[in-house]
C-alpha cells in the first residue's frame, strides 16, 4: 500500500515515520503545511497534481482538512486523519460528511457529537507516542543538571485569546454574565465540562456591532456554540495555569517552559519554549512531576502531553479527564487531581515517596509502550478502514 502524507500546521512526522518502519510506501507532500481552516488554492492544485501523477492507496494527515477532504472524494481516494485538537471547528463544515474520510478523533465527546450528526466514519482513537524517538535520548551531566526539577510543566498560557480582547466592548451586565461563566468552571475538574455556548444576549450584543455570524464558517455548530467556544475555553486555561503555578510555588519548586509573558506568575521558575523533539523529552524525563493542565474544550479526552510524558518515563500527574479511566490505572500507571486541593497533596505525597512515584512512572512507560505506540494505533487504524473497504 501506498500512502501520502499531507501536513498541517504544527504537524509533527510521527504517522509517516511509523508508516515506513511498518513497511509501507510513504510519500510527503512537499508543500507548506496546510491550514484546515483556511484553503489556498495553490496548495491545492499542487496536492491535485501529486495524486494525478502517482497512484496512493490512502492519503493521511494529522488534524482534518476539508479541502484535502473535497479533493480525495472528487478522485475516490480514501482519506484518513487522525485529529489532536479538541475544538477543531474544521471537523463540522459539510466536508466531514464525504464518505471517502475515515476520520479519527481522540475525543470521546467529540466523536459523538459528529456521529450523532449523521457524519459516516467517525471513530474514536486514542493518541500515540512515538517511543523510538523519545528512547533516542542523549543525555548529559549538564541536561541533568539543568531539568532536574521537582515540579515543571511545559506548554502555554493562552494568554491571546479572544475574551481578552472583547471583553470590554460589552456592557457591564453582560461582562458579568461572561465572568460568572468562569467563575462557576474554573478549577473544577471533578466531571468533564461539556462545550459553553455563550449567552443569547451576549450574541445578540456582537451582532449589533458586527456581522459575527461571518465568523462561523462550520454547518454544524450554531453561533452561540462556536462563539462560545471562541470566547471561553482559552481564557478558562489562562485562569487555570496561572493559579495552578502560582497556588503550587507557595510551596513548591516549581518550573515553567513557555512562550507566553510571565508577569502574572510569582515564585514561577520561568523559562523559554523547548524544541518538542528533543529538550522537551529531556525535561519530562528528569522532572519529578509532570503536570499536565487540559484545556476545557477537550471534554473527555487525553491530551498528546501526556502520552508523550509517559512516553519519556515521566510520572504524570494531571486534571482529571473521563477517558483516563478508559485507557490507564489511576495509582497505577498515572495520577489524577480533581481540584487545587488535590493536586497540593499529591504534589507533597509523590515528592517525598520515590519509589512510589517511580513505579507509576514506570508502569506508565510500560502502558504507552504495549498500547499506544504509532504502530499499534495505526494497525488499529488501518484494519477499520479496510474492512470498510472489503
Amino acid at each position: 500500500m501506498r500512502f501520502l502524507f499531507v501536513p498541517t500546521h504544527n504537524s509533527i512526522f510521527d504517522i509517516p515515520w511509523a508508516l515506513k518502519n511498518m513497511g509501507y510506501d510513504v510519500d510527503v507532500l512537499n508543500t507548506i503545511p496546510f491550514d484546515p481552516n483556511n484553503s489556498a488554492q495553490e496548495q491545492n492544485e499542487y496536492f491535485k497534481a501529486q495524486i494525478r501523477n502517482i497512484l496512493y492507496d490512502f492519503i493521511i494527515s494529522y488534524l482534518f482538512i476539508p479541502a484535502v477532504s473535497d479533493i480525495c472524494s472528487e478522485h475516490h481516494i480514501p482519506y484518513i486523519s487522525w485529529t489532536y485538537d479538541s475544538p477543531l471547528t474544521a471537523l463540522f463544515t459539510p466536508s466531514v460528511f464525504h464518505n471517502t474520510n475515515y476520520t479519527f478523533i481522540f475525543d470521546k465527546m467529540q466523536c459523538k457529537r459528529l456521529t450523532d450528526s449523521g457524519v459516516p466514519h467517525i471513530y474514536h482513537m486514542p493518541l500515540a507516542v512515538n517511543l523510538e524517538r523519545t528512547g533516542c535520548l542523549d543525555i548529559t551531566d549538564k541536561d541533568e543538571q539543568l531539568y532536574s526539577h521537582n515540579i515543571s510543566f511545559i506548554g502555554g498560557l493562552y494568554e491571546n485569546n479572544t475574551y481578552n480582547a472583547i471583553i470590554q466592548a460589552f456592557p457591564e451586565h453582560l461582562q458579568l454574565k461572561l465572568k460568572l461563566y468562569l467563575m462557576k468552571n474554573m478549577c473544577h475538574w471533578e466531571t468533564g465540562r461539556p462545550w459553553p455556548v455563550l449567552p443569547q444576549e451576549c450574541v445578540d450584543f456582537l451582532l449589533t456591532q458586527t456581522d459575527v455570524s461571518g465568523w462561523n464558517q462550520t454547518s454544524l455548530l450554531s453561533d452561540a456554540e462556536y462563539l462560545g467556544l471562541l470566547f471561553f475555553p482559552r481564557k478558562l486555561a489562562e485562569l487555570e495555569r496561572v493559579t495552578i503555578l502560582n497556588t503550587l510555588a507557595q510551596d513548591f519548586d516549581v518550573h515553567l517552559y513557555t512562550k507566553s509573558p510571565t508577569e502574572f506568575l510569582q515564585n514561577v521558575r520561568t523559562h523559554t519554549g523547548v524544541d518538542y523533539y528533543t529538550v522537551m523529552n529531556k525535561v519530562f524525563y528528569f522532572s519529578k512531576i509532570n503536570l499536565n493542565i487540559t484545556l476545557s474544550s477537550i471534554e473527555s479526552g487525553v491530551p498528546q502531553r501526556v502520552l508523550d510524558i509517559m512516553g519519556c518515563g515521566g510520572f504524570v500527574l494531571t486534571n482529571y479527564q473521563e477517558e483516563i479511566e478508559d485507557l490507564f490505572t489511576i495509582g497505577k500507571e498515572i495520577e489524577v487531581f480533581r481540584s487545587i486541593e488535590e493536586l497540593r497533596e499529591k504534589c507533597t505525597y509523590y515528592l517525598s515517596h520515590e519509589k512510589e512515584r517511580l513505579r507509576i512512572a514506570m508502569n506508565g512507560y510500560q502502558k504507552v509502550r504495549d498500547c499506544f505506540s504509532y504502530q499499534h494505533q495505526l494497525n488499529r487504524m488501518i484494519s477499520i478502514v479496510q474492512e470498510d473497504l472489503k
